[in-house]
């Protein structure tokens, strides 16, 4: 594994604290997860944008006036 630094605001650090208190888990566990779980995220959306991008025509929605007939 490879070592990061990070520096977090007061208030997001000490709600961090009670966090791995409360789960019984260390704060590099409790970030272990927190990243992990960004990225899984973040890989899988982007992997469908760039799918949607490639494979499939977009829906577009157009705005009309309530006063117009539809």
């Amino acid at each position: 594994m490879e070592t990061l630094a990070v520096t977090l605001p007061p208030d997001l650090k000490a709600r961090l604290d009670a966090l791995a208190a409360e789960t019984g888990q260390t704060l590099g566990e409790c970030l272990l997860v927190a990243v992990r779980e960004y990225v899984e995220a973040w890989e899988t959306h982007l992997t469908d944008v760039h799918q949607i991008d490639e494979h499939e025509a977009r829906a577009v929605l157009n705005a009309v006036n309530g006063d117009s007939p539809t």
